[in-house]
């Protein structure tokens, strides 16, 4: 399976009913690994043409760290002063490569929410659906709605920002601004603009690696111009198919100083059965 950069994997976008009983290091572990899944290279712009800052975009999947088809194991740390929490995840993906993917991740730990799914489907044409499981509840909650610039159970994370994908960026205006480097590796930058009301921040910089079409740091600003995100990905390795891969992903909340770092530490490329992706299976 593909772990890379592909602009959030359509994931979670607004609960309408509230789901308080959902554990907030569940939730937070839930928007990270969704984030976390899609990264790849969709398009390399040719070393002999200057693309232009929509090329750059589209040639960007996502922002996650899962692509293509596969399972995964994840770890994930959330820090805040002085508290630290770990969870780690389980991920199955499958994508047909035409516009179709679903994903199913699954709790392992800790035991507070060891077993708590969340299963999303894409598909062309159609709203984008989402169910999140909850072992204490013993059944599924649809997740739909409006509120994706809300925080959730109070963690930095929004459900905008689990479920970016190319659509999401549909609400921006794309523009250049000069190259840079990006622990030595030259990067287009490309600034998002917002072209209307109604999107959570003024501006989002993506920082796209020149040779993969991987985004190795995006930069989101509120108002004033004021930095209130950072996420920036790294320890990129060629998958055992040869597609380059960042296996670690950090972010960082300039206001509360909050760290979220994800690390995969397993992958296996083997096709997946589209049973794992049923509400049966999100059930057991």
């Amino acid at each position: 399976m593909r772990i890379g950069v592909g602009m959030w994997t359509r994931a979670v976008k607004a609960s309408a009913m509230k789901i308080s009983a959902v554990p907030a290091t569940a939730v937070a572990a839930v928007m990270v690994v969704v984030m976390v899944m899609g990264l790849g290279c969709a398009f390399a712009p040719a070393a002999h043409a200057a693309p232009t800052a929509q090329q750059v975009l589209d040639s960007v999947e996502g922002t996650g760290l899962l692509a293509g088809s596969g399972r995964a194991v994840i770890e994930m740390t959330v820090e805040k002063g002085k508290q630290r929490k770990a969870h780690r995840l389980e991920v199955f993906r499958v994508d047909n490569g035409k516009g179709t993917s679903k994903q199913m991740v699954e709790f392992l730990l800790p035991a507070d929410v060891k077993g708590t799914k969340f299963l999303s489907i894409t598909e062309p044409g159609a709203d984008d659906q989402m169910w999140l499981y909850l072992p204490a509840v013993g059944r599924e909650r649809r997740i739909a709605g409006s509120a994706v610039q809300g925080q959730f159970m109070g963690t930095d994370f929004t459900f905008e920002e689990i479920s970016m994908n190319e659509n999401t960026w549909k609400a921006y205006t794309p523009a250049l601004a000069a190259d840079q480097k990006i622990d030595g590796k030259p990067c287009y930058v490309v600034k998002l603009t917002p072209k209307g009301s109604g999107v959570s921040y003024t501006s989002v910089v993506l920082y796209v690696w020149q040779e993969a079409s991987i985004p190795l740091k995006i930069e989101f600003f509120g108002k004033g111009s004021k930095l209130q995100k950072v996420m920036t990905f790294s320890d990129i390795k060629p998958t055992s198919k040869g597609v380059l891969q960042p296996n670690i992903i950090v972010l960082k909340n300039a206001s509360s100083g909050s760290v979220t770092t994800v690390k995969i530490v397993e992958t296996d490329e083997r096709p997946v059965s589209d049973d794992v992706f049923s509400l049966r299976y999100l059930r057991k």
